[in-house]
């Protein structure tokens, strides 16, 4: 509860900070359109930090806890796609138009963009498997507990990540992703805002701003609960009194792991609710 509280609070402190900052550098996109953007993603911020503060107070079984996080992605998401799809109006008709080529590469941080995506198969991988792996708890809810049999005696350890937990889980983190893709192909192919006297204005730099948040989003969403299913895994599978060598081996991998994820998830909450990005090297061909 107290770790949800103050998670709630970081976050509405740095959403501030978001909305106040300075515009990315170089950015020649037109105030409103900047304005549309932020109005947004730091309504999603705000929206995200309600949904997850939902989450812990519904459930005290530790589901609650474990979605709060992707939630709060799943939020900030959706007021990137909505700022996106909301910033730029054409006029009617349009005066100007261009014929380019944009890339996704133009504006992902290629870096980061992989360390999200690894963590995300990450988690996927360690879902599937804690859920084969998962039995019923003392109260015969299944998937909460991980079994073990000895010479001479048997029991259980949890909580396990099985499907108790995993299904509620994946469901989020699956539509956080469908919803990460859609946001990323609106920040590539939207249209080029128009100044006042009907040209286009360029606004790379604002959309590297939104991928940059998409992609931070995205980290916030899988890194998470990443990380706790690690330490809830390693922890059960240390408790065990007959656990073979490889569990032991296993549970030592997932906690060597968990400081990246930790500064993985820095970085996501960095990337969210920041405003100034570096200028991209890549080049966008462009005709009129």
């Amino acid at each position: 509860m107290a770790a949800g509280l103050l998670l709630g609070v970081l976050v509405l402190a740095l959403g501030g900070a978001a909305v106040v900052g300075r515009p990315p550098a170089g950015d020649a996109a037109p105030e409103a359109v900047r304005r549309t953007l932020r109005r947004w993603r730091s309504a999603g911020l705000v929206l995200g930090v309600a949904a997850a503060g939902i989450a812990v107070e519904a459930d005290d079984l530790g589901r609650g806890v474990l979605v709060a996080a992707p939630l709060f992605g799943l939020c900030v998401l959706a007021g990137v796609v909505t700022g996106e799809a909301r910033a730029v109006r054409l006029p009617d008709p349009v005066r100007t138009a261009a014929v380019e080529t944009r890339h996704l590469r133009h504006f992902l941080p290629g870096r980061a963009a992989a360390a999200v995506a690894a963590a995300g198969f990450a988690l996927a991988a360690l879902l599937a498997l804690t859920t084969v792996a998962g039995s019923a708890d003392d109260l015969g809810r299944a998937g909460r507990a991980l079994s073990y049999a000895c010479a001479d005696f048997a029991g259980r350890n949890g909580p396990w990540p099985g499907s108790f937990y995993s299904l509620p889980l994946s469901l989020v983190v699956g539509a956080g992703a469908v919803l990460a893709a859609l946001a990323l192909r609106r920040v590539v192919g939207r249209p080029r805002p128009v100044d006042d006297a009907g040209d286009l204005v360029r606004d790379d730099a604002e959309r590297r701003r939104s991928a940059r948040a998409v992609t931070g989003a995205g980290g916030l969403l899988v890194t998470l609960p990443l990380i706790g299913v690690s330490l809830t895994t390693a922890s059960a599978l240390l408790a065990n009194p007959c656990r073979p060598l490889w569990w032991t081996v296993a549970a030592s991998l997932l906690l060597l792991l968990v400081p990246g994820w930790l500064a993985l998830l820095a970085w996501s909450a960095v990337a969210v609710v920041t405003t100034d990005v570096r200028p991209s090297r890549a080049t966008v061909t462009s005709a009129r």
